[in-house]
């Protein structure tokens, strides 16, 4: 992004905008393709790529122990972002579930943190130096276009749905009408409560889904316009702001790259925990924390709770 702004500021170049590197634009003549489309197609493309390499460098057959080390670094740090996303993100809220749903799981951080990392990259003026005007636009954060991370946030909708309606049935409709169909004198009472108290639970979907779409888009664009405002201010201050612009850029670069992984991991994370409401019945949660005082947190051990409690003397 840094790169995109310099050679803006260049002699003979569009005004300065920080904009620039938010807003859609159009590639090819194409009246709908824009550059977020591009960026979506690319994170897809390294995406494939990635998954295809780190498979290739997994073992998952060998004679001795020491033949299914996964060797090589990129491979390493894939394996322990997938244990981490699976053991510690996932199987706590979803179980039993975790290994029939990670998969989405690992699906939607790497193609979220996949479009946030590309977005940080100088594509638009790599095209740019090369000569290759049709792409001199390619680059930008597809996370940062709203229609984008609403795409994402429908998917999750429908995983919310999906997967509880597969694990408790007519349960997750149940539990959407709490209110009985009995005492019949009481109907015509009951009957306009259930349907409101349904209503409700629909659009509390579609504001989980919302908050999801908001979230990431709100974060991305924030951050980009930032970022590029704080470097327009150095570009444009004296000999000393122009001095201390490398080292600006360079700051805010790797925050820009920390908040990417951050609003990757905080839109999975949130993703998992709506599907897990679904997904767990109330009656597992009830077992669940069955037994547990208030402060108690679920991983206390029962022996570590009657030594609180004094009821271990």
């Amino acid at each position: 992004m840094t790169m995109n702004l310099l050679l803006a500021a260049a002699p003979g170049s569009e005004k300065l905008d920080p904009m620039s590197h938010v807003l859609p634009h159009t590639l090819f003549g194409s009246d709908w393709f824009t550059n977020h489309h591009f960026m979506a197609l690319m994170a897809f493309v390294v995406g494939v790529v990635a998954l295809l390499y780190v498979s290739m460098r997994v073992p998952v057959k060998a004679d001795t122990a020491e033949g299914y080390v996964t060797r090589g670094r990129f491979t390493q740090i894939f394996e322990v972002l997938c244990v981490f996303l699976r053991e510690e993100m996932t199987r706590p809220l979803l179980g039993d579930l975790t290994d029939k749903y990670i998969k989405y799981i690992w699906s939607i951080f790497f193609f979220a943190l996949l479009g946030n990392l590309l977005g940080l990259l100088p594509i638009s003026a790599f095209f740019h130096l090369l000569g290759v005007e049709p792409l001199s636009h390619a680059g930008g954060a597809m996370t940062g276009n709203i229609n984008f991370t609403g795409g994402l946030a429908l998917i999750s909708l429908f995983m919310m749905v999906f997967v509880g309606i597969k694990e408790n049935g007519f349960g997750f409709i149940k539990h959407m009408w709490p209110v009985p169909f009995k005492p019949l004198p009481l109907l015509p009472i009951m009957l306009p409560v259930g349907l409101l108290v349904f209503v409700l639970e629909l659009v509390g979907l579609l504001i989980k889904s919302f908050a999801l779409c908001v979230r990431l888009f709100a974060n991305m664009v924030a951050g980009h316009l930032v970022l590029g405002s704080l470097i327009i201010l150095a570009l444009t201050a004296p000999m000393l702001g122009k001095s201390a612009s490398v080292l600006g850029a360079a700051v805010f670069s790797f925050l820009e790259l920390f908040v990417a992984f951050l609003q990757a991991y905080i839109f999975t994370f949130l993703t998992v925990i709506f599907i897990s409401l679904g997904a767990i019945s109330h009656d597992d949660h009830d077992e669940h924390h069955a037994g547990l005082d208030e402060g108690a947190m679920p991983g206390d051990s029962m022996d570590e709770m009657l030594t609180v409690t004094g009821g271990g003397q």
